[in-house]
């Protein structure tokens, strides 16, 4: 899985419709195939979870019930896998509510330390039957951030499987990972639309052989969403999407993801996959944009703010860059997640810039290319941690809400891959490039499951150089040093500007960025009139953008100023010229 997160601030500051079947042979049909699945599964019984999700409205609130049946474990102590800590959130255990066991008497604790619920209950018991309640956590309007954990409203709900359906522990120590999941949805209105990673316009959906890794990683929607099926090459891609949007109509986005399956699904040369759905629901934020991505089990989720800051542009890249977790970060998997983030992140990042200019994707092109990677180029050299190495890149330092350490892996991998790609052209006379490199990576996956491991990387891209990586791959990657971007440029033919402005708003904010501490009587900031120690009233500028103006209202003596400059400085960071010599050496 992988997550991606942008954020803008010009803040004082980048299923199935509910369409009963049509005929009563429909019905018949339908009813016959779930008998004929469900009968199959029997003699397998031990390893089969069923769950019943329905709407339910307690003290006027809304909440989803879940009821689940699986074979208790003969000793009379069960184990239901669900985490407390996940994907940056924690106490989750607090959306958990009214557990009871419904076969027979038995008590159930919540372990929060362990990530599980645990039963007790008589010996031997054949079949248990649990009942529980999904209720929203998170109050006021819905942030980028409360999306990461369940959303229950009146009209909708979202849902990650890990903080939706437990799993008993004891069928996933035997099943080996290969059990059975029957859901069946039922009480909704009848015009609520369901959608999700394994299928929509389902109301009873059978899921065989799975994984923990696969049911937990997947997304859960109802409610009033749209949901447009895209045919691409007879496989079904299903975009369920929310909200009245200000920057863009449905269509927009749906030739978006249309482009963007078919691009990356002939790179990969890989029309296999039978389903995919895409989720996207819209997010509040009263200055500015962002959007937020995770790529996931047969789809990937994405929310965004609803604003007129929101750029279509900015969504073409999210779409392209979760998509690519398809295959870096599902299929290809990382060998230790996140020392490997360089891997999925960075290179998908390369990826997602390279598919989109090939592709011709919303009119973008080598030119939206060179600027965008320009932009990482900024985004590392800036980065307070630009030069932290590898083995600091941990779960902790990720999910730490650092920024600079998130994007971190993004910058460095993307650079990275741009570099390989450029030697193995240049090592091969055109005839190889760093395509063949994720295409061996794709086919080792699929014959062996190899993972991404630092010496089977190195091993596979010296296949393709005439000299050794790993010192190079051991420099920049393990031990985080920079990269000579000025003599790389020239090594490959590149015409480079030696310098560029970038981003500085030129002062330090208190930590609750209610007033100014400290600033640098050089910059814009301090020649357009800030002074340390103002106190804001308002803030208004796009993160990272030196295109946008920052607004500052402060307070002086009592009095409101008005104060606005374009934040940049000048430093000696090398950038691609944006003309048809670095066009045609970049070979989309």
């Amino acid at each position: 899985m992988g997550f991606l997160y942008f954020v803008t601030y010009p803040l004082f500051y980048r299923l199935f419709s509910s369409n009963q079947l049509q005929s009563k042979m429909k019905r018949l049909i339908t009813f016959f195939s779930i008998v004929l699945v469900l009968f199959s599964c029997t003699k397998d019984a031990d390893n089969s979870i069923n769950y019943t999700v329905s709407p339910i409205v307690e003290n006027g609130e809304h909440h989803l019930k879940v009821k689940m049946t699986f074979t208790a474990k003969s000793n009379g102590e069960t184990n239901l896998l669900y985490q407390d800590k996940a994907w940056g959130q924690d106490s989750l255990h607090n959306v958990i509510h009214n557990v009871k066991i419904l076969s027979e008497k038995g008590e159930i604790v919540s372990n929060r330390d362990s990530g599980w619920y645990s039963i007790t209950h008589p010996k031997d018991l054949k079949q248990i039957e649990i009942e529980y309640l999904i209720k929203q956590d998170s109050d006021g309007d819905l942030t980028t951030w409360d999306t990461y954990r369940p959303i229950v409203q009146s009209n909708y709900f979202h849902l990650f499987s890990h903080n939706f359906f437990m799993l008993p522990k004891h069928i996933l120590d035997t099943s080996n990972d290969n059990f059975n999941v029957t859901i069946n949805w039922e009480g909704f209105p009848e015009k609520y639309t369901l959608a999700n990673s394994f299928g929509n316009n389902e109301v009873t959906q059978v899921i065989e052989n799975t994984s923990e890794e696969k049911f937990h990683t997947a997304v859960f929607v109802g409610g009033d969403f749209r949901v447009h099926e895209i045919d691409i090459k007879g496989k079904k891609v299903a975009f369920a999407i929310r909200g009245d949007w200000k920057a863009f109509k449905d269509p927009i986005m749906v030739d978006v993801l249309e482009k963007t399956v078919t691009a990356q699904r002939n790179f990969w040369e890989d029309h296999t996959q039978n389903y995919f759905a895409v989720t996207m629901i819209p997010t509040i934020q009263e200055n500015g944009s962002g959007f937020q991505g995770s790529g996931l089990t047969n789809s990937f989720a994405t929310n965004a703010t609803n604003n007129e800051h929101l750029e279509v542009e900015g969504l073409v890249y999210l779409f392209n860059h979760e998509l690519q977790h398809n295959w870096t970060g599902s299929l290809i998997k990382n060998n230790d997640e996140e020392k490997q983030y360089w891997f999925s992140e960075g290179f998908t990042d390369y990826y997602t810039l390279k598919n989109i200019a090939k592709g011709k994707i919303y009119n973008l092109d080598e030119s939206y290319f060179i600027i965008e990677f320009n932009g990482f180029v900024k985004s590392l050299l800036t980065s307070s941690a630009k030069e932290i190495p590898n083995s600091e890149m941990n779960y902790d330092n990720f999910w730490s809400g650092d920024q600079d350490i998130q994007k971190l892996p993004y910058r460095r991998g993307a650079i990275l891959a741009f570099y390989i790609d450029q030697k193995i052209k240049q090592d091969s006379n055109g005839q190889f490039s760093l395509d063949n490199v994720l295409l061996d990576f794709k086919n080792d996956a699929l014959k062996s499951g190899q993972k991404i491991t630092h010496p089977y990387f190195i091993k596979t891209v010296n296949s393709y150089l005439k000299k050794d990586f790993k010192p190079f791959f051991d420099r920049h990657i393990e031990d985080g040093k920079l990269y000579n971007l000025e003599q790389l440029f020239t090594d490959f033919n590149f015409e480079y500007t030696p310098t560029s402005q970038v981003f500085d708003l030129g002062f330090t904010f208190s930590e609750d960025k209610k007033s100014i501490i400290s600033i640098d009587k050089t910059s814009e900031a301090y020649k357009t009139g800030l002074r340390a120690g103002d106190l804001l009233k308002s803030r208004s500028y796009y993160y990272d953008s030196i295109e946008h103006e920052a607004k500052f209202t402060v307070l002086r003596n009592g009095k409101p100023i008005d104060i606005k400059y374009f934040p940049t400085r000048d430093a000696n960071i090398p950038q691609l010229k944006n003309n048809q010599h670095n066009k045609d050496l970049l070979d989309m």
